[in-house]
């Protein structure tokens, strides 16, 4: 009898560690989720506040340059920067871009929280 009661609490036990398991990885989801959701908004929101200014100060540095040179003269300028830029990023792009992002999401991802014990 005394063998039955400590196989049901041993079971209870597992039960709970199971339910207590369940309900960790749920949160450590949602954590990580978060996390990834919160750094693609700000991303996506960085990514266009960039490109207005980029547009707005290279419409200013083009109609400036115009003034000063005459003619369209400083929309061609400002459009060979940019073109010249977009050269640049396209052949450094794996140095500029994928392995910093890359190492960025992997570094985020393996970064463990010590775990708590539980002491009765």
């Amino acid at each position: 009898m005394a063998l039955d009661k400590k196989l049901e609490a041993l079971t209870d036990s597992l039960k709970e560690y199971t339910e207590t398991n369940y309900e960790l990885v749920k949160l450590e989801v949602i954590d990580h989720s978060a996390t990834i959701v919160s750094g693609i908004i700000t991303t996506i929101i960085l990514t266009v506040i960039f490109v207005l200014f980029a547009f707005f100060g290279g419409m200013y540095l083009a109609f400036y340059l115009s003034g000063i040179l005459g003619d369209h003269l400083g929309f061609a300028i400002v459009g060979g920067i940019f073109l010249v830029l977009a050269i640049l990023v396209s052949l450094f792009k794996k140095t500029l871009i994928v392995r910093p992002v890359c190492e960025n999401i992997v570094s985020k991802r393996l970064v463990t929280k010590p775990k708590q014990v539980k002491k009765e």
